[in-house]
């Protein structure tokens, strides 16, 4: 094989392993999302009434290991006014059509 013919191998497949760990990071932070909707739901804070401590809300600096990316995304939800938080930091769904709707038979 000729040089230039193995850089541009290697340069292909780089873009692709690129490519595939930016899918499996979305897929990750997707699964996140859910999870704290789910989490929400199961301990009906649709409201701020009746809005609830999450123990994942902050990021935690002593942690070793795999990456947590449900303050990430908690943040994202928070920001994009899919979940409130109260004055005394509870979170709660804020849209009502996503509290309303029926939760997963798992």
């Amino acid at each position: 094989m000729s040089d230039a013919l193995q850089i541009i191998f290697i340069f292909v497949i780089m873009v692709l392993v690129m490519l595939y760990t930016r899918k499996i990071r979305a897929l990750k932070m997707i699964k996140a999302r859910d999870f704290i909707i789910e989490d929400l739901k199961s301990k009906g804070a649709g409201s701020p009434e009746t809005g609830v401590e999450l123990p994942y809300a902050h990021k935690n600096m002593l942690k070793i290991g795999f990456r947590d990316d449900r303050p990430k995304v908690l943040s994202q939800l928070i920001k994009h006014g899919v979940v409130g938080v109260t004055e005394k930091n509870l979170f709660y769904l804020n849209e009502p059509e996503i509290a309303l709707q029926p939760t997963k038979d798992m």
